[in-house]
C-alpha cells in the first residue's frame, strides 16, 4: 500500500499578534489564495523580518514552491528554522517534509522523525500522519506496526482523510491484531466522505467479508463516528 504524501508545505495561520499586523496576514492569506503570490509576499516579508513565526513560515512556503519567487529549498529552509525556533509546529513539520523528501538538502529520515516528533508535540495532524508512515515503512525508525497504528489513529481523529484510510487498511489487513473488517469499513467510509475518494478500495475488501446487516452497522456508525466529531468511532 503505497501512502500519500502531502503534496505543499503547511501555511500557518495567525494566532496572537498586533490588529495591524492582523490585518496585513490576514491580505497575505486572501492573497495566496487568489494565486496572487507577489501580494502575499508583500504582506508578510516585513513581518517576517520583524520576528513573527507565522509569517517566517509562510514566506519559506512561497519560496518552497516557487510562488512568486524562484522555487529555493535552501531560501525555504533558512525561513522555516527561524519560525521553527520559536516552536511553530508549521514550520517543523515543513523542515521535516525538506528532510523526508531530499528537497534543498540530502535525504535524511532519521532527522525527519526527529522534526516529525517535535510537532507531534503539539498535535499537528500532518506530522502524526508522516509519524505513522514512518513507522510503517520503517523509514529513520525501525519498523513498528504498533506505534503506526497509533500515530493514524491520532491523526484520524483530527479528521485527516489520509490517515483514516491507512488506519482502515490496517484494519483490514489485521496489521496487529486479527482483521477487523467492520470497523475496517467504518473508517474507509469516514475517510471517503472526507474526500480520500480511493478509500472504497479498503471498504469494497471489507464488504466482501460482511453481511448487509453488518454493512448498513457500519454505515451509521462511520456517521456517529463523523457527529461526534470523532469522539464515538471504533478502535482497536
Amino acid at each position: 500500500m503505497r501512502q500519500q504524501l502531502p503534496i505543499l508545505g503547511l501555511i500557518a495561520l495567525l494566532m496572537s499578534t498586533t490588529p495591524v499586523y492582523g490585518d496585513s496576514f490576514d491580505a497575505g492569506l486572501s492573497a495566496l489564495k487568489r494565486a496572487h503570490y507577489a501580494t502575499a509576499m508583500r504582506a508578510w516579508i516585513k513581518m517576517a523580518k520583524d520576528g513573527t513565526a507565522e509569517a517566517q513560515n509562510n514566506v519559506g512556503h512561497l519560496h518552497e514552491e516557487g510562488f512568486g519567487v524562484e522555487q529555493d529549498y535552501t531560501e525555504a529552509m533558512r525561513w522555516y528554522r527561524l519560525a521553527a525556533e520559536q516552536g511553530l509546529a508549521e514550520s517543523q513539520h515543513n523542515i521535516a517534509m525538506l528532510y523526508y523528501q531530499g528537497y534543498g538538502v540530502k535525504q535524511n529520515y532519521r532527522e525527519a522523525v526527529r522534526w516529525f516528533k517535535l510537532s507531534t508535540k503539539q498535535e499537528l495532524a500532518d506530522s502524526q500522519y508522516m509519524l505513522a508512515l514512518c513507522y510503517h515503512q520503517g523509514q529513520g525508525v525501525s519498523m513498528d506496526y504498533k506505534f503506526a497504528k497509533y500515530w493514524y489513529l491520532m491523526s484520524a481523529k483530527q479528521g485527516y482523510a489520509n490517515a483514516q484510510f491507512m488506519y482502515a487498511f490496517m484494519l483490514q489487513a489485521g496489521e496487529i491484531g486479527d482483521p477487523a473488517p467492520l470497523k475496517a469499513l467504518v473508517w474507509s467510509e469516514v475517510a471517503k466522505r472526507n474526500g480520500k475518494l480511493d478509500s472504497s478500495d479498503v471498504g469494497d475488501q471489507s464488504k466482501l467479508q460482511l453481511d448487509d446487516e453488518e454493512i448498513a452497522t457500519a454505515m451509521e456508525l462511520a456517521e456517529l463516528c463523523l457527529s461526534s466529531n470523532y469522539e464515538s468511532c471504533p478502535t482497536a
